[in-house]
């Protein structure tokens, strides 16, 4: 059997969708080959993550645009399948065309290549709806925190210590806009709740040096298996963090103060304007700040339950201002039972063992033809 081209991009993905997909082929005996494609969302490490993964066989690592058509073009005729696990439908296209074998995708909604995918996978119903022809197989982030043995909480106690988990991002220009922020909430959170503990939830593409730097701000950095046991409450940007969240049953608020925009990638062609020098930054701030006008929810709790189920603090505001809404939470038991139990009930709504039917099919219908 040839192997499985696998093709990723950005964090979330590769440890979200990659880690237990691969996994789940590896146990039936697949060969996988691995490739990075170049991601204007990547940390830079996700090179260092993919080869420790120990589910895959052969990593392509990322590349220049000329340097990946080629790794496309001859991965592709080694290949007996592409699957395509987040990045621009584009490359598997490439990869697909050239060994002339089938294309997957697994995607959270529309972008442009899904109607020339041989297959489209997807998590929801609600995502299902602007795809076009897909399966609904069940969240891989799921599958992701069951490997970590996280399991979803179906209720707390209320208690007077207080746990809050932060997420600081997973690209270092995130984190190092995201830490003076937040170690000013921090200072305003540990005022009012001199017992309360403030976790850093580090991401496995932040190297381990910068822990340092979240203890001297008053942080606690945990890993992800054991970031969130025991939290009240989480504060986060948006992201494959809110479903982590959602699936776990810890209320949170999404967080995205218009002083960050600079920081954060802008796609397309947008994307290569806002990276020249000078202009660049204030083109980027003005092209998201434009999106969020127009754009509608950004939690997925929210986006698939078509209603604000969690709370989303966007605009021009203050750590301070920031760490007054989280306490509003905090000393709000009753409100956030009832978040923790809309989270559930979507959680519910997907169906469970996301891999192991995806390669179910897999085997059954292409791997075998």
């Amino acid at each position: 059997m040839k192997p499985i081209l696998m093709l990723s991009n950005g964090p979330g993905e590769l440890w979200g969708w990659v880690r237990p997909l691969s996994r789940e082929l590896s146990s039936r005996g697949a060969s996988i080959t691995l490739a990075l494609l170049p991601c204007q969302f990547a940390s830079g490490e996700e090179l260092n993550v993919a080869e420790n993964l120990g589910t895959v066989d052969e990593i392509i690592a990322p590349s220049t645009l000329a340097g990946t058509v080629r790794a496309m073009n001859g991965a592709g005729k080694k290949c007996g399948i592409v699957f395509q696990l987040g990045g621009d439908l584009l490359w598997g296209r490439m990869a697909s065309r050239a060994g002339r074998v089938p294309l997957l995708c697994y995607t959270y909604g529309r972008k442009s290549g899904t109607g020339r995918c041989d297959r489209v996978y997807t998590a929801f119903d609600a995502m299902a709806g602007n795809i076009g022809p897909v399966q609904v197989t069940g969240d891989l982030v799921l599958d992701s925190l069951e490997m970590d043995g996280s399991l979803p909480r179906n209720g707390t106690e209320e208690k007077q210590a207080r746990t809050i988990a932060f997420f600081p991002g997973s690209r270092p220009a995130i984190r190092k806009f995201t830490l003076p922020f937040l170690r000013e909430m921090g200072a305003v959170l540990r005022r009012k709740y001199p017992s309360c503990e403030l976790r850093a939830v580090v991401s496995p593409f932040a190297p381990s040096s910068e822990d340092q730097a979240w203890r001297d701000a008053g942080f606690v950095p945990a890993c992800r298996e054991s970031a969130l046991k025991g939290v009240d409450f989480a504060v986060t940007q948006p992201g494959t963090n809110t479903l982590e969240l959602m699936h776990l049953g810890i209320p949170f608020l999404v967080l995205v103060p218009f002083s960050s925009l600079r920081n954060v990638p802008v796609s397309g062609i947008a994307g290569l304007i806002a990276g020249m020098p000078l202009a660049g930054p204030m083109f980027r701030e003005w092209a998201l700040k434009r999106k969020g006008a127009r754009a509608g929810f950004l939690a997925w709790p929210n986006r698939i339950a078509g209603r604000a189920v969690v709370e989303e603090m966007v605009g021009d505001f203050s750590p301070v201002e920031a760490a007054e809404r989280v306490s509003f939470w905090i000393d709000d038991f009753g409100r956030r039972e009832s978040v923790r139990s809309s989270l559930a009930e979507l959680s519910a709504s997907a169906p469970r063992g996301a891999a192991k039917r995806i390669a179910d099919e897999m085997e059954k219908e292409i791997l075998r033809v």
